[in-house]
């Protein structure tokens, strides 16, 4: 497999390696979270779309996962975009996952396509003029609002979920009124939400929401669950379980 310069193959699980830049923008805990949270969500989706692919993280677990899925990835970063075509071959996936260069916001993006059974995404986290980008593109295109940011993503789910689709999406600990109000806005019902501390009495980190057509009359109402990622020096079970899930360790 080529790889371009300041790049690196990496360990992403026990089966699947992924090309990133030692530099750049790198695979974190909040791919894991996105990952098993869109595999809890619909474990029997054979249709995931996944918004901001990014270098194809999120859609390589998703894949391994789930290995019935197609999976449609839209990216607007051309080196992020380039980094998840060659990570989809570099793991024999090129056939069930297909990075589309383009912004999630433009509906030409996904012309022709039927809705889809999972749909998950995780925007960047600040918005322009929140702080100085940094002056690598790739690491600023993932961390701002360069292409659009929750209410981009809530948009496009929406526009896309299918009637008993889910979708999640994973936002920092700081935005939830936002968060709630763009998913609202957008016409999605929130049916779980989960609120992910660093450990107990920390403040969130992450906040995750499981997310249904408004419409879909299934006597649902949202569930608020903490889960601290670790309990004293080691991992959260429900932690270990989904790295597990995922063949993390």
């Amino acid at each position: 497999m080529e790889l371009k310069e300041g790049e690196r193959i990496d360990r992403l699980s026990r089966e699947l390696r992924i090309i990133q830049r030692i530099k750049g923008h790198r695979a974190t805990s909040d791919d894991v979270l996105l990952a098993w949270a869109g595999a809890q969500a619909r474990p029997e989706a054979r249709r995931i779309l996944d918004l901001g692919t990014g270098k194809g993280t999120v859609a390589l677990l998703l894949a391994h996962h789930l290995p019935s899925a197609q999976i449609i990835g839209v990216e607007a970063f051309p080196q992020s975009h380039d980094q998840a075509l060659r990570n989809a071959a570099l793991n024999g996936l090129s056939h069930r996952f297909e990075p589309r260069l383009g912004d999630l916001r433009d509906p030409t993006v996904l012309r022709g396509e039927a809705p889809f059974d999972l749909i998950c995404g995780a925007p960047p986290f600040m918005p322009l003029g929140a702080g100085t980008p940094p002056q690598d593109p790739q690491r600023a295109a993932g961390r701002f609002e360069l292409h659009g940011g929750i209410e981009g993503y809530a948009a496009t789910a929406a526009a896309w979920l299918a009637e008993s689709g889910r979708a999640a999406l994973l936002m920092d600990g700081l935005s939830l009124d936002r968060s709630v109000a763009a998913l609202k806005a957008a016409g999605l019902r929130v049916e779980a939400r989960w609120d992910i501390p660093p450990r107990e009495g920390a403040p969130p980190t992450y906040r995750i929401f499981i997310c249904a057509r408004a419409g879909e009359p299934d006597g649902v109402t949202e569930r608020v669950k903490l889960r601290p990622m670790r309990e004293g020096a080691g991992w959260a079970p429900w932690y270990q379980a989904a790295r597990a899930a995922l063949a993390l360790d």
